[in-house]
């Protein structure tokens, strides 16, 4: 078949290690709208854009340099599903094309595995690629207010809004809230929206993390009366969906049976009605049932 526009696909490390709906809805609605997504052979992390860059930044650098390299390699714009990637990849883009010093460094490491850092490789949220290449409107067309009866909580996450100027800090995350409103779901305000989840606090203070972070969210979105929660990013995910479970286990802090998080991509697969048992939404530890009674 024809495609209407051709990725490298970045999964990252949490989607295939933890988070495998995520991925197989995403394969299926890209493959419902004519999106051809080919896995990047031999990528690794990312790495992580906060704790590994402020640790070893040359590293970092090195390897998000790397990965550019092979989605370059196959001649194609790099895509992918996780907030803390896009943010990683993006700033070394930007640090590759600005630091002479640091370039020639990471140009001499890559070098010694026959690589070299990339020249002028578009990276894309697929966000982005959902709100742009397949449209609103057309998941508006196919959608049919399947989603009428469910009430989210979006999380944008904080890196969704890195962005080439000031001026654009907000296109990603409107578009994010223009998405999932076209699938027919009613979005709950609630307040604290660009508040951040908690997750890259959980290395160094994991009680600051979960209760002064991740509870106040919580607290907000059910009390708005979500049925669940949307993110557009796998680390904010694990933050909402198993930081739920250690607030209960370890602090007694519970907001009625918890509250479902799923990603952005499987809200879209549920509205252009792709069964949830297609891409195993199951397989997620929070209440599902919560979203299925919904449907």
């Amino acid at each position: 078949m024809g495609y209407r526009k051709e990725y490298a696909m970045f999964w990252g490390c949490w989607v295939p290690a933890r988070q495998p709906s995520v991925e197989a809805a995403c394969r299926m609605v890209m493959e419902r709208f004519g999106v051809s997504i080919e896995d990047m052979e031999g990528a690794s992390c990312c790495p992580d854009p906060v704790v590994t860059e402020r640790l070893q930044r040359e590293m970092w650098l090195t390897m998000a340099a790397r990965n550019m390299s092979i989605a370059e390699c196959m001649g194609k714009d790099l895509v992918t599903v996780c907030n803390g990637c896009y943010e990683t990849l993006f700033e070394a883009r930007e640090t590759l094309r600005t630091d002479e010093m640091l370039r020639g460094r990471v140009e001499k490491a890559l070098s010694r595995i026959g690589r070299k850092p990339p020249s002028n490789i578009g990276l894309n949220h697929i966000v982005e690629v959902i709100g742009r290449d397949i449209g609103v409107e057309e998941i508006r067309r196919l959608s049919r207010d399947r989603l009428s009866r469910l009430n989210v909580a979006i999380h944008p996450g904080c890196h969704l809004y890195r962005a080439h100027s000031r001026e654009a800090t907000g296109e990603k995350p409107k578009m994010f809230e223009e998405i999932v409103e076209a699938t027919g779901a009613k979005e709950v305000e609630y307040g604290i929206k660009r508040f951040c989840c908690g997750y890259p606090h959980r290395v160094v203070e994991e009680e600051f993390s979960l209760k002064m972070m991740l509870a106040k969210k919580l607290q907000r979105m059910w009390e708005a009366g979500a049925d669940c929660v949307v993110v557009a990013c796998p680390a904010c995910n694990i933050q909402f969906e198993f930081g739920q479970l250690e607030l209960k286990r370890r602090y007694n802090i519970a907001f009625d049976s918890g509250l479902p998080v799923i990603h952005l991509i499987e809200l879209v697969a549920l509205g252009i009605g792709i069964g949830p048992d297609e891409f195993g939404l199951k397989t997620h530890r929070g209440p599902i049932e919560k979203i299925l009674s919904k449907l």
